[in-house]
């Protein structure tokens, strides 16, 4: 028993030898392997840090780009509420504008009709003035005749009244 307890003894030891010495070898192992991925965590958390803070940027970024997409949809709105105002005031100007050429090519219509009429109107005051100093000068040949021939009458009537009073008396001379 002796061998066998000698044998069993070194079993033991050897078995105590492979179990220390694997023992050594995990643990060596699993150092390497911690230390390993305790440098990959460190990189990993180094990236996630810039991660994060290119993510803050973008974020930031992107608030800001929001904040002028808002103020250039509400300057697009009232300028589409401009355009729309100043649009339907052309459209009313343009009516306003067609209706004033209506009336404006009628007023120049009427005014030229006018000139017609006043064309025509000093044609006949022109004439009518050339009858005017015609019938003047007759006027006044007849007044002068009027002048003669009262005088005549008065001459006749003088004559008459002689020769009445010649008749009743016989003996004037007219």
């Amino acid at each position: 028993m002796a061998y066998i307890t000698r044998n069993a003894n070194i079993v033991l030891l050897f078995l105590i030898l492979i179990s220390a010495a694997a023992l050594v070898a995990a643990t060596v192992f699993f150092q390497e392997n911690f230390d390993r991925i305790n440098r990959a965590y460190d990189s990993k958390l180094d990236q996630l840090s810039k991660v994060s803070k290119d993510l803050a940027e973008k974020q930031a970024a992107l608030d800001q780009i929001k904040s002028e997409l808002t103020l250039k949809s509400a300057r697009e709105e009232e300028f589409t509420q401009q355009y729309s105002t100043v649009r339907g005031e052309k459209t009313q100007l343009e009516g306003e504008k067609q209706q004033l050429t209506k009336v404006k090519q009628s007023l120049e219509d009427e005014l030229q009709d006018t000139k017609s009429s006043l064309q025509s109107t000093q044609n006949a005051l022109e004439a009518s003035k050339g009858e005017v100093a015609i019938l003047k000068v007759d006027l006044a040949k007849a007044q002068s005749d009027v002048v003669v021939l009262k005088k005549k009458v008065d001459d006749y009537q003088a004559k008459v009244s002689c020769l009445q009073s010649k008749n009743d008396t016989e003996e004037s001379t007219c």
